[in-house]
Formats: structure tokens, C-alpha cells, sequence
């Protein structure tokens, strides 16, 4: 069974989810049709938000296909606003696994979240605008481990 995680910003403006949101669901298809079923998902804000939801819809369409939600901790979302609070409780009650790395907010929770979901993947497909922050590390990461990398 072939899996695959998403790393990317939190921070996307509405031009650049217009721009990537497109280009993801080509590689979610892609990968897909290579044999991926399984995708971890680290349930932040910007890209793996917009990454679940894209999963969610294949899932509507291939049964076979699963989303894991891989949580840095379980009060992630306790300071995000009303709406994005809503969406990502649509995202837990429609993953097929829920697993909260930490049980509350620790330094290096996030990071370590980010190795997790990388361990147990065969691909990363990564929204990276820059050569630093959380994404660039954890793409950087798979990298180091000869696992296969997909920009966008």
C-alpha cells in the first residue's frame, strides 16, 4: 500500500490558493493512479487544509482511498477562528484515522509531526515558496530519506 503526505505554508494568499489548488488536484490524480491510497495529513491551516479537502473529494469518487490525519496536538485548532475551527472538524469526522502525535502543545510538536507523517510516506507533494520555514525542512527531509518529492 503506496502513501503520500502533504507539507506547504499556512499562510496562502486567495491568488496563490487559485493558482495551486488546480496544479494539486493534477498530482492528487497522478499519484493516485500510481497506486497511492493512503494520505497523511498534518490538519494545519493554508496548504493541508486545501490538501484534505481535495482528498476528501477523491474519496467520494475511490472508496479505496484514505485520509489519516497525523495532529501535532489535540488543541490545535483552539485558537483558530469560528470557520476555520468548522472546517477542520468537517476534515476529522471525514478521515479514516486520527492520530495526535502529542497530547498538547510542546516545543518541536509541529516538527515532529512533520517526520511522522514523512516516515510513513512513499511520496510528499510540497507547496514550498522558500528555502526555509517548516515546509522547506520537512520537504528537505524526505529528501535526505531518497523519498520522492513532488513541488508545486
Amino acid at each position: 500500500m503506496l502513501s503520500c503526505c502533504f507539507t506547504g505554508h499556512r499562510a496562502m494568499s486567495k491568488e496563490e490558493q487559485r493558482e495551486i489548488f488546480p496544479q494539486l488536484n493534477i498530482k492528487l490524480s497522478e499519484v493516485i493512479q500510481q497506486g497511492v491510497t493512503v494520505f497523511r495529513n498534518g490538519g494545519a491551516l493554508g496548504f493541508d487544509t486545501m490538501a484534505a479537502l481535495c482528498v476528501i473529494k477523491q474519496k467520494e469518487r475511490n472508496p479505496n482511498i484514505k485520509l489519516f490525519i497525523d495532529a501535532p496536538h489535540r488543541a490545535q485548532s483552539a485558537h483558530w477562528d469560528e470557520f476555520d475551527r468548522h472546517v477542520y472538524t468537517y476534515i476529522l469526522n471525514h478521515a479514516d484515522n486520527v492520530t495526535y502525535v502529542s497530547e498538547r502543545y510542546q516545543s518541536g510538536c509541529m516538527q515532529k509531526r512533520n517526520r511522522f507523517m514523512v516516515d510513513r510516506s512513499d511520496i510528499v507533494i510540497a507547496y514550498v515558496r522558500a528555502p526555509r520555514g517548516g515546509a522547506y525542512y520537512t520537504a528537505c527531509y524526505a529528501e535526505s530519506l531518497d523519498k520522492q518529492v513532488i513541488y508545486l
